[in-house]
């Protein structure tokens, strides 16, 4: 039993693994030029061999209008990958479950630009927070807490 459970875990990682590999690094994301934690926030994907094209814009609030992204989750920038919104400063691991996963949402968002997510480091300050994701039809839920 215990070989077989050990098992089940070794295929279970790989399966993992291998999903991971498929899933799309291509990512675009559209922020203000002067935006250092924007900045920030795409060195970190680049960090995770994500293919960052960056679309400096001075006016982002039109790239969220666009895309119908509920204004109580609007953050300083806004991506998009693999068909899905990605707004603010959402973490790689978050992004990756987005992908893997596949829910039924438009996306998902980090709504503010809570101190400790990726971008927006400030020595040891964390804040907790929610990744929140939102539908077509503007409906709003925790995706993952921290």
């Amino acid at each position: 039993m215990k070989l077989y459970f050990q098992l089940f875990i070794m295929l279970s990682i790989s399966s993992i693994s291998f999903a991971d590999d498929l899933l799309s690094k291509d990512i675009t994301v559209y922020k203000n030029p002067d935006c250092g934690c924007c900045v920030k926030w795409v060195d970190y994907l680049q960090s995770y061999d994500y293919k960052v094209n960056v679309i400096n814009t001075r006016n982002v609030l039109s790239i969220k209008a666009k895309h119908n992204i509920p204004e109580k989750l609007a953050a300083c920038h806004t991506a998009i990958i693999d068909g899905y919104i990605v707004e603010g400063h959402v973490t790689e691991r978050d992004i990756r479950r987005l992908l893997l996963f596949r829910p039924n949402v438009k996306g998902i968002a980090v709504p503010g630009m809570p101190f400790g997510t990726p971008g927006m480091e400030r020595g040891d300050t964390v804040e907790a927070y929610n990744v929140m994701s939102f539908d077509a039809d503007g409906n709003i839920k925790v995706f993952v807490e921290h």
